[in-house]
């Protein structure tokens, strides 16, 4: 990374979660000014330094974006959202808002844009194996429908600067709130799956995804392109389970529901937060995550990514996982 010559200053939408946390930290350390999108009303994670510059916005904003884009030369663009209460509230933040951050970059001539996009754009895999940049999208959630919208429209501008994708399998590490609720499982003991134990899924650690997200904004090869980003290996939960319940010294008790009851408990949830607006399930519990939970797998490969950017994945899922366990118990979130 250090061999670098890092662009300056960088606009990071997405800066408050926490893939854009750790990008902003990472940009920050190299020294390279870093404009942070952020709404009012987010928390940021970590405490911002002198390389740091805060500008309050949204990506469904355009007047905020043109004003956070001044004099931006490149742009990290990880503003999204992971649940919605219906297909148009997906689509106005990961599709439009994607489109209002394309065209303020446009105005403002920036040099670079990086669009980080997710697996659930391609959509599964099959039993067959792992994808890869060959496979023809068939996304399966309104998520991941949107976020492919959103890779559409970003490479659509690929004529003011040059636009890459990228395609991050299930990322977890410090700070991580989703994947999380399988070590609180996990931590308590009692590991709930529904009907998905079968799945093959890729992962990454979050250091590992910022790397490949600085070498795609910095290669000229990355131009135009999509890749996926995983540590190249695919896993059972069952695997990712006992690694947790291995870093956390834990014995713990599985408990597989039939995913008939778990889709009738996520559709009961939905329907209570869109009577109440307020969500009374973990978030890995919703009827979009459910059609994500009924297909063979969420594997694909990071081929493409080691041959033309050279990317080398640096943490491997158990001494990921033990990193991930001991952030969280320094956080408080477990003992």
């Amino acid at each position: 990374m250090h061999r670098m010559k890092f662009l300056s200053p960088a606009l990071v939408t997405g800066a408050s979660g926490f893939v854009g946390g750790h990008l902003v930290e990472a940009l920050a350390r190299q020294n390279v000014k870093v404009k942070l999108l952020v709404r009012s009303t987010s928390k940021l994670p970590f405490k911002p330094t002198t390389n740091m510059e805060i500008c309050y916005g949204d990506v469904t904003d355009l007047e905020s974006l043109r004003k956070a884009m001044k004099g931006v030369k490149v742009v990290y663009h990880l503003a999204g959202i992971l649940r919605g209460s219906n297909f148009s509230s997906y689509r106005s933040v990961n599709a439009e808002g994607t489109r209002k951050v394309c065209q303020a970059a446009a105005e403002n001539k920036v040099k670079r844009l990086v669009y980080v996009s997710s697996l659930s754009a391609a959509g599964p895999s099959t039993e067959k194996g792992p994808i890869d940049e060959t496979t023809v999208p068939k996304p399966v959630s309104f998520y991941g429908q949107t976020k492919l919208m959103g890779e559409e429209i970003a490479l659509s501008y690929k004529k003011h600067y040059p636009v890459t994708v990228l395609r991050p399998g299930a990322v977890y590490g410090p700070r991580e709130t989703d994947i999380f609720e399988y070590f609180k499982m996990v931590a308590g003991g009692l590991v709930v799956i529904g009907g998905a134990d079968t799945q093959k899924i890729s992962f990454v650690y979050v250091d590992d995804l910022v790397d490949a997200i600085l070498l795609a904004a910095h290669s000229k090869k990355a131009e135009g392109k999509s890749y996926f980003v995983s540590d190249g290996q695919s896993y059972h939960w069952g695997d990712i389970t006992a690694y947790i319940g291995k870093a956390l010294n834990k014995s713990y008790v599985t408990l597989k529901l039939p995913l008939g009851l778990v889709k009738m408990v996520a559709s009961a949830g939905d329907f209570i937060a869109n009577l109440t607006g307020k969500s009374i399930l973990p978030p890995i519990v919703s009827s979009d995550k459910m059609k994500e939970a009924q297909v063979p797998g969420w594997a694909c490969k990071n081929t493409k990514l080691r041959q033309e950017l050279g990317f080398k994945p640096k943490v491997g899922i158990e001494a990921g996982i033990q990193k991930t366990v001991e952030a969280y118990r320094t956080a408080g979130w477990i003992r």
